[in-house]
Order: structure tokens, then C-alpha cells, then sequence
């Protein structure tokens, strides 16, 4: 299973994060697995964790709200083509399957 969260800038351009670990960090802080040097995201804002073949949203900054498809969440899990945002920042999760990759080569 292949990974990723796309994000999409004002000027229509976009940029993608390959999720390859079993957690991955998001927040401004330095240290956080996808840096997101914006005020309005919290230092560890949330994170997400692989588990076999379940991905999933976890919300870690209480006080700071993470939206999965316009919902507040605290945990839930991905789907291909949800759309999850933090403060301004909003990403599109791409979720592709290992197996359709191959078999279409």
C-alpha cells in the first residue's frame, strides 16, 4: 500500500508527502515528520499510523481542531480521497493499493 497526502497551494500548484512509516507527525514543530511552519498549526498537531491495512487520524493537539472532510475529529480512520485539515492547511489523502500498481505494469 502506497501512501500519500497531497496538498494544494493557492496558485493551483501541489506537492505530495509520502506516508511510509507506521507514524507520522504533523505540526510546526521542527522535529514533526511533516513540518507545517504555519502559527495557526499547533507544534504536534496530529499524526498518522499505519497498521497493516488501516491508516488512521489521530488528533494530538487538544486545544487545535483537525478536520477530516469538514468533521472535527479526535481519531478516525483514512480513506482514499479524504481530505483532511489542519489550521489553513488542507491535504488530500491518496491511498493506492500495492497489488493494482503491479498488475497494471
Amino acid at each position: 500500500m502506497s501512501i500519500q497526502l497531497v496538498m494544494s497551494t493557492k496558485d493551483g500548484s501541489s506537492r505530495a508527502f509520502e506516508i511510509s512509516e507506521e507514524r507520522t507527525t504533523i505540526g510546526s514543530k521542527r522535529s514533526c515528520d511533516l513540518h507545517v511552519a504555519i502559527p495557526a498549526v499547533a507544534p504536534l498537531h496530529c499524526e498518522i499510523t499505519v497498521n497493516g491495512n488501516t491508516v488512521k487520524l489521530l488528533n494530538r493537539a487538544p486545544q487545535s481542531e483537525t478536520k477530516l472532510n469538514d468533521e472535527i475529529v479526535q481519531s478516525a480512520p483514512l480513506k482514499n480521497e479524504d481530505r483532511v485539515q489542519i489550521g489553513p492547511v488542507e491535504f488530500t489523502v491518496n491511498i493506492t493499493d500495492e497489488e493494482t500498481i503491479i498488475r497494471r505494469v
